[in-house]
Parts: structure tokens; sequence; C-alpha cells
């Protein structure tokens, strides 16, 4: 998939970062942005043949993509410094 999405979808992709929070203990783990963008993508495409309600639901299954790609990404950012003995709680 393309690092970018149309303008609609980047706007749907907005929608799915502001309108969604998870419990702090949630896993990771995946490609989520990926998905989220192809979520974002498929949700602009089915403008006007998909219900408003459908359209709704998948915006908020997207937001729970973004914040996991989000949590993925700090993820990988803490074993990185673990894996090169950074910072002083891990060692």
């Amino acid at each position: 998939m393309s690092d970018t999405v149309s303008p609609e979808a980047a706007r749907i992709l907005t929608l799915m970062i502001e309108e969604t929070i998870l419990p702090a203990n949630w896993d990771v783990s995946g490609l989520w942005l990926d998905y989220a963008q192809q979520l974002a993508q498929y949700v602009a495409d089915q403008r006007g043949i998909i219900s408003m309600s459908d359209a709704t639901m998948l915006v908020g299954l997207g937001g729970v993509l973004v914040e996991m790609a989000k949590r993925e990404r700090e993820a990988c950012k803490e074993i990185g410094a673990f894996l090169r003995g950074e910072g002083g709680e891990h060692d």
C-alpha cells in the first residue's frame, strides 16, 4: 500500500485518531497503521454506497487500529532502547 491516502481518507483517519481511546493495558503487534489506512481509503471509496451507520462503525474500528499503531511505535522505541542498554529502568 502507498504511504499516502486520498484527502478524504486522511480526514477519515483524523476522525479515527480523535475519537478513540483504548485502555492503557491493551497490547500491540502487527501492521496496524497500514490496516487503518486501508480501512480509511475503503470508507472514502464507498461514500454514498454504504450507510452512515456502517461508515460510523468502520471509523470507530479504524480509530482502534490507529491507536494500536501508535502503541506499536512506542513499544518499538522502548524495545530498541532496552536492546541498546539505554534507560535506567531497564538496567
